[in-house]
Formats: C-alpha cells, structure tokens, sequence
C-alpha cells in the first residue's frame, strides 16, 4: 500500500461494537486500528468488578487511504460509518494519534486506579454494608484497610473495613476528581 494517501480517520462504532469494528477491519482489509481503552474498577449488584470501556465511546481510528479503502472499512462489522463533515472524511492528525499512543501504557490500554483518601464518598461493595454510601475518615495503606463513617439507624458510627470493599463515587473515570 501506498503511503502518500494514508492518513488517520475516525470511524462510528455501532454502540458497544468498537472491538469488533477493530477486530474486523484488521482482520478483513489488514489496515492500523487504534481504539485506546480505559480499565477501571466499578461497583455492580456482584461487587467490585474490573472493566474495559473504549476512551471514545463509539469511535475508533483507522489509517487508510480513503479513496481505495472506504468502502471496505465503512462495511466492516461494527461499522456504523467514518466520520465526516460536509461530505467530507474527518482526518485525524498522525500527531493526535501519536500522542494518545504515548499515554497509554501497552499501546491500547490507561489503566486508572482507585485512589481512595480521607473524605472520599464511596459506595461499600462488599459485606454486610454492600449498597450503602458513605465517607473515608482514614486510610491504612499498610493494613489494606480504610475507616468509613456510615449513618445507621439515624446514628453516624465509624467502621473499619477492607480496602477493596470500597470503591470511589465516581462518575467516569476520565472525569476530574
């Protein structure tokens, strides 16, 4: 393939469908596919459970040249179509990409921690407090445990409990805290 047409576009995902839009379009028309994505660890009915979500929800970029290879990526499974404006494809610069590919630590994935620290909210996943809110009053990194004030019974106590059975309220993990 030539490279004096190949540049950097944004493709629409069906909902959801980012890594099958990058798995098919590898796999079918052999084209560079970045799709950056975010692990994090969220609450759910289960517990504390670790997910992957794109860092652009619904989006991906694909580097072709667009004139030979439109019709190949916009078909692709998990396509819905490459971005464009006025009829015209929406170019990524190869130095946007080259920088998100900077930050990310294996090529494709930002790993986000859970810091907790005093005065946190955070939601209790695990044990006999799952569902209930409360706030960090101290962390001990050493113990792996952390203090939390919970209102029970119209009262506020103090209890103390694994770090991992607490999880930072937090909207999006990319969002400033």
């Amino acid at each position: 393939m030539s490279t004096e047409n190949v540049q950097w576009y944004c493709v629409k995902a069906r909902p959801r469908q980012e890594q099958a839009a990058k798995v098919a379009i590898v796999n079918e028309a052999g084209l560079e596919v970045f799709c950056p994505m975010l692990r994090f660890e969220r609450a759910r009915k289960s517990g504390r459970v670790r997910v992957l979500e794109a860092m652009f929800p619904g989006y991906l970029f694909v580097r072709f040249c667009y004139e030979t290879h439109y019709r190949l990526v916009g078909t692709s499974n998990g396509v819905s179509t490459i971005v464009s404006f006025g009829g015209i494809p929406a170019i990524v610069p190869a130095g946007i990409i080259d920088e998100l590919r900077a930050s990310v630590a294996d090529g494709e994935t930002v790993e986000i921690p859970s810091n907790l620290s005093i005065g946190n909210e955070v939601e209790v996943v695990e044990g006999p407090f799952r569902g209930i809110r409360a706030i960090v009053t101290s962390v001990m990194p050493a113990r792996a445990r952390v203090t939390i004030l919970l209102e029970l019974l119209g009262m506020e106590r103090e209890v103390e409990v694994p770090e991992q059975a607490v999880l930072p309220d937090a909207i999006h993990p990319m969002l400033p805290r």
